[in-house]
């Protein structure tokens, strides 16, 4: 009889070890796993947060949020910059015109480098790129106009041959796409 109750005094108390944070019974997490609930806990809260401000009507806009498509835009327009100069550099230092094969080629680095400055910021990848892929088109029919106003920053990036040739083959104040001019 003595062992029966011990053994039922037992039981009793399995239940408030494990509520102390005693670790269940079961093999142990993985890093992975872990990971994988934080993941969980927090897409559940974000979804949370979004439930609360639709409930006064529009969705509120935050000041980060705002900020981070500004960002956006910007890394897009840089990675234009920066595939311009690449592809300059790649293609001989040769003042060329602008192709749907250059344009294309052009396209296709800045989204590239666009990517990888989003990592290095860990921007959100799926938001974001939309935005990002509007600052690449804007800046690519829109470049020469800076190139225009800043001839000598842009002949140390490129040359001054490529400047000469950019300022004699485009007219500032436009939208330069595909070969044809738009007045702004």
């Amino acid at each position: 009889m003595d062992q029966r109750q011990d053994f039922l005094r037992r039981l009793q108390r399995v239940p408030q070890r494990s509520s102390y944070g005693c670790q269940e019974i079961g093999p142990a997490k993985t890093r992975t796993h872990g990971r994988n609930e934080r993941l969980t806990e927090m897409l559940e809260r974000h979804q949370a947060e979004g439930v609360h401000s639709r409930s006064y009507g529009e969705p509120r806009l935050k000041i980060t949020q705002i900020l981070s498509y500004v960002l956006a835009f910007a890394m897009g327009g840089l990675a234009t910059v920066i595939a311009r100069v690449v592809h300059y550099q790649i293609s001989g230092a040769q003042p060329q015109e602008m192709t749907d094969f250059n344009l294309a080629l052009d396209v296709i680095l800045a989204i590239a480098i666009a990517f990888l400055l989003r990592e290095a910021v860990s921007m959100s990848a799926v938001k974001r790129m939309g935005t990002q892929f509007a600052g690449i088109l804007l800046a690519i029919m829109t470049m020469h106009n800076v190139v225009h106003e800043m001839p000598d920053l842009f002949s140390r990036l490129f040359s001054a041959q490529w400047v000469d040739y950019v300022t004699h083959t485009t007219e500032p104040g436009t939208l330069y796409f595909r070969g044809q001019s738009y007045r702004i």
